[in-house]
């Protein structure tokens, strides 16, 4: 770790120095921390050190970016002019102003002594204890179990000096029998919180029902989507949906439809950094605070994110959201949430009387047809058919072709606890299960 004092007095200087009108710089730097293993073994472990700022200037209203991988002062003074020489070429952008001004925001709980000093070892044993539970059960497991830590820091011409410090804890548990697998994951800045054991056992138990796949009728089934399936819809629906590009081109689902219900009364999803669950960046990539956006709330549509200029665009105001400099998605929810609700998994399974319990997606593909937020995938990791509020017995992988829409308005029930899914510690979903009724599968896996 380098430091806020130092990262900000170097940034600040070449800012001083820059030859442009205006000039931005994003810095992100860290330790991230990596244990591989397969067949129950450990076979990899690396450690990777990385420094990243993005540069970026105007003149009048054109934007130039470059990107390097250094803190030196003067190579990003350099990189400063190289911006310049870049920002002459493109037209100029009638929406952008200045950069943002100094606004306060308050930090959020993102950095852990824990996470930061867990070592290899500590890995190490915290491994061998899964690989003792699914030997008890004849299971070998693979998967991949990360910690780090690191920096992020905003700061321009205009006074805007943003500094967050960070750390994460990853593990992925993958058991495999030879009639199939499962898929069980937990994210958490403290890695300390992390219950590891139950984790562990519930992939674990999962593996050992699916075995004996059969196949399945294709058709509408009650389904109950555990939380990382929805973290991947709604993925998709930050970009077809819930982000500024979305919506001022009209794509998506709320352009020109605020007010208007799209959901049913029990679905509320919103982005916010300071749940329960998680804590996420307090600022956004251009130094502005993060504003708590709710887009839909009891099923009625309220809203998108922005950043300064898509908001100027927009003609609305903008909430904190913008992305990383020369980023062509506009802004973008980084840490969507579904409103928790009363239920529970078990729950859920014993009121199901006919239907599927679908632990994870293999793929999303939401371009469809992004107005009806129609999406097609694939199940994996374990499906399980559900009759008379039991499983009964594992099937093959299906593919599903759904209006989320049209699923998020048969919302039957959602879980009361919710699980945090990420791959990266600046954005993160916090999602729960949901029963859903009438979800359409349209394919089946062959062999």
């Amino acid at each position: 770790m380098i430091g806020e004092q130092r990262i900000l007095e170097v940034l600040r200087r070449v800012v001083g120095r820059s030859p442009a009108d205006g000039t931005e710089l994003v810095y992100m730097g860290g330790r991230s921390d990596l244990t591989r293993y397969t067949k129950s073994a450990i076979h990899q472990n690396v450690s990777e050190e990385d420094t990243r700022v993005y540069v970026r200037v105007a003149e009048g209203k054109r934007l130039g970016v470059v990107t390097v991988n250094t803190l030196e002062e003067e190579a990003l003074v350099r990189t400063a002019t190289r911006a310049l020489e870049l920002a002459r070429h493109p037209p100029e952008n009638p929406f952008f102003k200045v950069f943002p001004r100094p606004a306060g925001y308050e930090r959020t709980q993102t950095y852990f002594e824990a996470t930061a000093k867990f070592a290899p070892a500590a890995r190490a044993e915290t491994m061998k204890r899964i690989f003792a539970q699914a030997e008890r059960l004849g299971l070998e497991v693979a998967g991949a179990f990360s910690t780090g830590e690191g920096e992020v820091a905003v700061l321009n011409s205009n006074g805007v000096a943003a500094y967050q410090p960070l750390t994460q804890a990853g593990i992925t548990i993958v058991p495999v029998s030879k009639e199939g697998m499962s898929r069980s994951s937990a994210f958490s800045h403290d890695v300390s919180s992390i219950d590891f054991e139950r984790v562990a056992a519930k992939a674990l138990e999962r593996c050992t029902l699916n075995r004996n796949q059969q196949e399945m009728p294709l058709g509408q089934y009650d389904v109950i989507l555990e939380p990382r399936c929805l973290a991947e819809v709604m993925m998709w629906l930050s970009f077809i949906a819930f982000g500024s590009n979305s919506f001022i081109e009209g794509t998506s689902f709320l352009a020109g439809k605020l007010g208007e219900r799209s959901m049913g009364e029990n679905v509320t999803i919103y982005d916010s950094v300071r749940e329960p669950e998680a804590q996420g960046l307090p600022f956004d990539f251009q130094g502005s605070p993060k504003q708590r956006v709710t887009l839909i709330e009891h099923g009625i549509n309220r809203g998108v994110v922005f950043d300064s200029i898509s908001a100027n665009q927009a003609k609305a105001r903008p909430t904190g959201h913008a992305g990383l400099p020369g980023s062509p998605y506009g802004a973008i929810p980084w840490n969507l949430c579904l409103g928790p609700g009363d239920s529970s998994v078990e729950e859920m399974i014993a009121s199901c009387q006919r239907g599927l319990l679908v632990s994870n997606f293999h793929y999303v593909n939401g371009f469809l047809d992004p107005k009806k937020a129609l999406m097609t995938g694939m199940t994996r990791y374990g499906t399980f058919f559900i009759e008379g509020g039991k499983i009964k017995h594992a099937v093959k992988n299906l593919r599903w072709t759904e209006s989320m829409l049209r699923a998020l308005s048969n919302v039957q029930a959602i879980a009361r606890e919710r699980e945090v899914i990420t791959d990266e510690a600046v954005s993160f979903a916090v999602m729960p299960a949901v029963y859903i009724k009438d979800f359409t599968f349209t394919g089946v896996q062959k062999e």
